[in-house]
């Protein structure tokens, strides 16, 4: 016999978006019920890996550091509710050559918000990071602002806060429709129909799945592999650093953490020239979201080991790997908001492999657009009505 329940707000996927979404209406005061079909801090979808970068001086556009400044407080936030460290600063090293993405969006962002940094030398870069392998002519540019979030620890928390303020959360619990509706929309898990008077979606790599009527600009799921290589020189020289992210002649950019256990260092690759494939290691291919990414490969640990190199003291074969999915939008932009063809629904995805740092900011967000309509946060450039 169907079951079915009644609640203001359903929010259907608990990742990084989803989670913090559910605790920002639960700590209103909102009566909510969230759906995730595995467990929070699962394995399978894009939130896993130990650590994810939180930067300012924004490579991607100066129009994303007002949200990135909205996301350092709504963590901040976090942090006190839960009583846990989620989030350990660092600092932000851009390095590439002086015409790179890297530099020059970097430098462009700190400019435009009048961000604190140093823009250095290729000398000053090679005395300050000594660990790091530069190309000859390489810049470098340092900001404080940065650091490590934990993702599963962050999003354990949220879902914990939420549950504690009175969410009802149900795992294991795979959608199997959701009924846009202007003023009742629903959402099925199996037998049960779950009646709201809104429904956040925050499906990850299986937007466009549960959504079917959801017109698609060409959004993509893709794979990649994350590399964690032994530290085989002075632990100290990969313990305090900073997060990094360098731009390549090749076209790869990649990036790269402080070691977190004192033993490996992770390091991946964000984007590479178009078309590149290194011995077999294909970067971007297609996954289907319900059968995952292929799991790493020697291909995979010859392409992240000839990175690794860059790298002073640190071994060139990885102790582990891991595969995840990048869900893409044409532009490399989110989409964050409502679309007309689908009413009663507040819509989160497309994060491009570069969006959990903006994680707590986004839940914040849709938690507003659930309640009223409308938010303060700077989310006009995440419109999915823009290829419209």
């Amino acid at each position: 016999m169907a079951e079915t329940v009644r609640t203001d707000t359903v929010v259907v996927g608990l990742g990084a978006m989803g989670s913090q979404a559910l605790w920002q209406l639960a700590r209103r005061g909102v009566p909510a019920v969230g759906v995730e079909q595995f467990a929070p801090g699962h394995e399978r979808g894009s939130s896993h890996g130990e650590s994810r970068i939180i930067r300012t001086a924004y490579v991607e556009g100066a129009a994303y550091v007002p949200f990135v400044r909205a996301a350092w407080k709504h963590w901040a936030d976090l942090e006190r509710a839960s009583g846990q460290n989620l989030l350990l600063r660092t600092g932000t090293l851009m390095a590439g050559a002086p015409d790179s993405g890297a530099v020059t969006g970097a430098l462009t962002a700190a400019a435009h918000h009048g961000l604190p940094h140093e823009h250095l030398s290729p000398e000053r870069a090679r005395a300050r990071f000594p660990h790091h392998r530069f190309a000859p002519g390489d810049e470098a540019v340092v900001e404080e602002e940065g650091g490590v979030l934990l993702p599963e620890a962050a999003i354990g928390a949220a879902v914990g806060l939420a549950r504690e303020a009175g969410a009802r959360v149900m795992t294991e619990a795979p959608v199997t429709r959701i009924a846009p509706h202007s003023d009742r929309p629903s959402v099925w898990v199996g037998g049960t129909e779950i009646r709201a008077r809104r429904v956040v979606v925050t499906a990850g790599s299986w937007l466009t799945r549960v959504l079917p009527d959801l017109p698609d600009p060409g959004i993509r799921v893709e794979r990649r592999v994350l590399g964690w290589f032994p530290v085989t020189g002075d632990p100290a020289a990969h313990t305090g650093g900073p997060v990094f992210a360098r731009d390549e002649a090749d076209g790869t950019l990649w990036y790269g953490f402080p070691s977190l256990d004192g033993r490996t260092v992770k390091i991946g690759v964000h984007a590479e020239a178009p078309g590149a494939r290194f011995e077999g290691a294909q970067w971007g291919e297609p996954v289907d979201p319900d059968e995952g990414p292929r799991a790493p490969e020697p291909a995979d640990a010859s392409r992240l080991g000839r990175l690794a190199e860059r790298l002073a003291g640190i071994g060139t074969e990885p102790e582990r790997m891991a595969a995840c999915m990048y869900t893409m939008t044409p532009d490399e932009d989110f989409l964050v908001g409502h679309r007309r063809e689908l009413p009663g629904l507040v819509l989160a995805g497309g994060f491009s492999g570069h969006g959990f740092k903006f994680a707590s900011a986004v839940g914040a967000a849709l938690a507003d657009l659930a309640g009223h309509g409308r938010t303060d946060l700077p989310i006009a450039m995440f419109d999915p009505h823009r290829w419209d």
